[in-house]
């Protein structure tokens, strides 16, 4: 799902703001249907970094990705920084020998305040496959509510290799249930999500739905449960189950 992938460590509503260095681990298991085959994807999360309250934070992680009895370890570091209304994000990440991943991301946003809460974003994704290279625009407007957000984003892809461009629309929301626990959720609809190296068929609809509980057990400890589910045409299709565990110090 490399258009909808990207953590945003500049999201974090006041509920669960966070001041210093963390920890944290997470696991996915996605089974996955393939026209008559099934067979299940999974990834092994870890990472550590530093946060402070929304005005800045960097993190790096680990995770290793199984395809069947095929693995692949990607390696990243991302950051942000808010000063006033302004906010600069960015992230890199690479695979050293990628069998069904990118071999190199970049990515690049800001991020700009227009008025009371609502801000806007403009973003790049440069991804590099082992035969082809995809670029990825990604504008996108935000609302942040006391107890929330909504987003919309939208993502418009274009492939070096054979030229051809799809798009996507993302939309999102979360909010704060209780001090201690946010409920998230979100959609998106658009063409070869799961695919854009590839784009042998361009008009292939696919869709995703996801949601998530995030709970904070202790000012220190956080846990967030989330579930999803896609299909994109003709024959693809995934159930997803995850678990993220955080630690702040």
């Amino acid at each position: 799902m490399a258009c909808v992938s990207m953590v945003c460590l500049a999201g974090a509503a006041s509920a669960f703001a966070q001041s210093g260095p963390f920890l944290e681990t997470a696991a996915e298991a996605s089974p996955v249907r393939i026209g008559d085959t099934d067979t299940l994807w999974q990834v092994a999360h870890a990472a550590g970094g530093v946060q402070q309250d929304g005005r800045y934070g960097w993190v790096v992680s680990a995770d290793r990705h199984r395809r069947n009895r095929v693995v692949n370890w990607s390696f990243g570091a991302q950051g942000f920084r808010r000063a006033g209304a302004w906010t600069v994000s960015g992230s890199a990440a690479f695979v050293d020998r990628p069998d069904f991943l990118f071999r190199r991301s970049l990515e690049g946003e800001v991020s700009r305040t227009l008025f009371g809460s609502v801000v806007l974003h403009g973003g790049y994704r440069h991804l590099e496959f082992p035969s082809t290279t995809v670029r990825i625009l990604q504008p996108s407007l935000s609302w942040y509510l006391p107890r929330g957000e909504i987003q919309g984003r939208g993502f418009l892809v274009r492939n070096d290799g054979t030229g051809t461009r799809s798009s996507t629309i993302l939309v999102r929301s979360s909010i704060d249930a209780s001090p201690r626990v946010r409920l998230g959720g979100g959609a998106a609809i658009g063409d070869r999500i799961f695919d854009v190296a590839t784009f042998a068929d361009v008009e292939a609809r696919s869709w995703i739905a996801f949601g998530s509980i995030r709970v904070a057990m202790t000012p220190q400890w956080h846990m967030e449960l989330g579930i999803g589910g896609a299909h994109e045409d003709p024959l693809f299709s995934q159930r997803t189950l995850s678990l993220r565990l955080r630690r702040t110090f």
